[in-house]
């Protein structure tokens, strides 16, 4: 009815450059850069559009990015032990030019939909951060090893509204997070087929742009109520090599303040809010070998249990039956997953392999009432890679979904008409052709 799409375009360069000063020191520099453009036509319906405040039913996204991250690392000496020492600076742009059109022409009665009508919004966005960070790696004795690291986060937002007619006022602002996030590790080695590991450190997830672009109520402007969230996790793990192969084993948990989630998701719009605290808890094995004659295996699988630790309500203020208790799931999160594959991968010539990828069932809403089934699917893929002086080229082939299975690729959180499941694809065919030039 009113011919959803959205449309992407995006081209992005980088180059990577290394240094070395001398025999115990490097110098790495990062630079990148990139545009995307993004037009989507939204199913919202013309009589929510009559109000001053909305911003239309297109969206017309143009971003500028790039950053760069300066690498120091240096080898030395600390009370006779090997220490090596990291330090380095990280900075990151996007400038965003967002606009908003109804997606009608005509009378709000009679319209003509799935066209971009007058325009609603116009703003310019712009995102950057600037990180400093270092980390130390200190083996304390021969079967111990140390590792500390911090770094200072600072990330700012600011929007200016181009768009003030009439009730519709300057939503201009601002935004400033800040943290510095510290992460520890301690190793211990005790054969060379054997490494036992514990480590603690701190996150901080500010929210995106997208997150940031609509308020729950419905007015204009970035939502900067939208506070950011800090989490800290302890993990515990193992590294063994075992027939020939590598085993490895983590069990982790991660406790989160501020958590971002959903709040509204109607007519393909959606609004976020923070939801007090929530809990991640779990496990992971992988095993991986090869062969002297190239043959490969790679076997993972997680299960994950991530909760909600505190009632809350979505959305937000609390009604009749929006009430979230505590101790649900955290919806979009799969409990378990797995991996496998199996393929005949020389550094040389042709390869091909197997793969298979298992998902198990995800909550689709914050309340818990609606759930996407899991699933399994395989796939098959065939390459050719090749060597010529300092390029390497590579083509390769792959067949995704290879039985045709239909599901629940993803789901589209608290949804506000219950339409919950996104379909994934079919059977897919991919045809790809690369290559690389090492200077």
């Amino acid at each position: 009815q009113y011919d959803t799409r959205k449309s992407v375009l995006q081209s992005q360069a980088g180059l990577l450059w290394e240094h070395r000063l001398d025999q115990r020191q490097q110098l790495r520099v990062m630079l990148y850069g990139g545009q995307r453009d993004t037009v989507q036509f939204q199913s919202i319906p013309p009589s929510a559009q009559q109000n001053p405040l909305h911003a239309g039913g297109v969206i017309d996204l143009h971003r500028n990015y790039s950053g760069l991250d300066v690498r120091w690392q240096g080898g030395f000496d600390l009370a006779g032990r090997p220490f090596e020492l990291v330090a380095g600076l990280g900075y990151d742009s996007l400038s965003e030019r967002r606009s908003g059109y109804e997606n009608y022409l005509g009378p709000a009665a009679a319209p003509l939909l799935g066209v971009r009508g007058r325009l609603r919004r116009l703003e310019h966005n712009s995102v950057s951060n600037l990180d400093p960070y270092a980390q130390a790696t200190w083996r304390l004795a021969e079967q111990w090893t140390l590792e500390a690291g911090v770094r200072r986060s600072r990330v700012r937002f600011d929007s200016r509204d181009l768009y003030v007619i009439g009730r519709n006022g300057d939503d201009s602002g601002r935004a400033r997070y800040a943290r510095t996030l510290p992460v520890a590790s301690l190793r211990w080695q005790p054969t060379r087929d054997l490494a036992l590991y514990l480590s603690a450190g701190r996150g901080f997830e500010t929210p995106t742009l997208n997150e940031l672009s609509y308020r729950p109520d419905g007015t204009g402007g970035l939502n900067f109520a939208l506070r950011p969230s800090v989490n800290d996790s302890v993990e515990l793990g193992a590294k063994a090599r075992i027939a020939g192969g590598l085993l490895t084993a983590a069990l982790f948990h991660t406790r989160t303040k501020d958590e971002i989630v959903t709040a509204t998701n109607t007519g393909g719009r959606s609004t976020f809010q923070n939801a007090g605290h929530t809990r991640r808890r779990g496990f992971e094995l992988g095993w991986q070998h090869e062969t002297a004659n190239h043959w490969r295996t790679q076997v993972a699988l997680t299960w994950l249990d991530a909760r909600y630790r505190d009632a809350f309500c979505s959305p937000s203020p609390c009604g009749s039956g929006n009430l979230v208790a505590a101790g649900n799931r955290i919806p979009g999160i799969a409990r378990q997953s797995f991996y496998a594959s199996v393929g005949w991968v020389p550094p040389q010539g042709w390869r091909a392999g197997a793969e298979l990828r298992a998902l198990g069932r995800v909550q689709a809403n914050d309340r818990n009432t609606a759930s996407a089934p899991g699933y399994a699917v395989a796939s098959l893929y065939a390459g050719y890679v090749q060597q010529w002086e300092r390029w390497e080229f590579n083509a390769f082939a792959r067949v995704d979904n290879l039985a045709g299975r239909r599901y629940a690729g993803s789901v589209i959180v608290n949804e506000g008409n219950a339409r919950y499941f996104e379909p994934a694809p079919g059977r897919s065919w991919t045809l790809g052709l690369g290559g690389v030039y090492r200077f």
